[in-house]
């Protein structure tokens, strides 16, 4: 079982690491950051571990060059209304630990929402593989993690930090995915090999569902790192801001 006590651990962890007077600024020339067309923006970063990251940045850009794309690619020769369904269950999955962030971010209608399409899904939707509660009901998905419900309650977004085949994140965010690993209901019952299992299909899921954009920051932008980290802190800052 996935005990609760490492998330709330982990909690009062990133509550400290994150506190905005405890991370520094990066000092990158502020002139050489671009979004995804190329254009000079200039957020506030927050990068003073680039020495580390750009390494692992480098390592992902080849594993997803070499590896994931590859694969993704023959992926993609699998009929659509296959991997629509695939997508539909992974979704349904997610929908137990939506309704518990709905909670602790005190918004009801995130917390019933989930729960409905959890329960309509799992039932009409054929185990989640028909998104039966939005078809019907009108119910769209609420994607929630603990990364939203920190920074729901204040905590900072803290520095920003490569992750090896997992891309960009924060400090914040990486303490979020650590939580969900163990606060999934989901997985409590799961033996370690399912819960990889299941991550792993996530990967697949989210690389093909924003290869578009994915291919525009590796190979077509004029600094991947910097395009990356560029729109995935403009992304982080959209989040931190949202109702949902």
């Amino acid at each position: 079982m996935r005990p609760w006590v490492l998330t709330a651990i982990l909690l009062s962890t990133a509550t400290f690491i994150c506190d905005p007077a405890l991370a520094k600024t990066s000092k990158t020339d502020s002139s050489k950051y671009y979004d995804v067309r190329g254009a000079a923006v200039s957020p506030d970063v927050n990068d003073p571990w680039e020495g580390f990251n750009q390494p692992i940045f480098s390592f992902n850009l080849a594993f997803d060059k070499h590896i994931f794309k590859p694969f993704i690619s023959a992926y993609d020769q699998i009929p659509s209304p296959v991997r629509h369904s695939f997508s539909n269950f992974l979704s349904n999955l997610s929908e137990p630990l939506n309704f518990i962030h709905g909670i602790f971010q005190l918004k009801p209608n995130v917390a019933f929402t989930s729960m409905w399409r959890f329960i309509l899904n799992s039932t009409f939707g054929l185990g989640g593989l028909h998104d039966f509660a939005r078809e019907e009901a009108g119910l769209r998905n609420m994607d929630q993690n603990l990364g939203k419900t920190l920074g729901y309650w204040g905590v900072g977004a803290g520095p920003y930090v490569v992750l090896p085949i997992l891309g960009p994140s924060s400090v914040r965010d990486t303490t979020g995915r650590v939580g969900d690993w163990f606060g999934d209901p989901v997985g409590w019952e799961e033996t370690i090999w399912l819960s990889l299992g299941q991550a792993a299909a996530n990967g697949i899921d989210t690389r093909d569902q924003k290869a578009g954009l994915i291919d525009h920051l590796y190979y077509q932008s004029l600094d991947p790192y910097i395009a990356t980290r560029s729109v995935y802190r403009q992304h982080e800052e959209f989040e931190s801001k949202s109702k949902e």
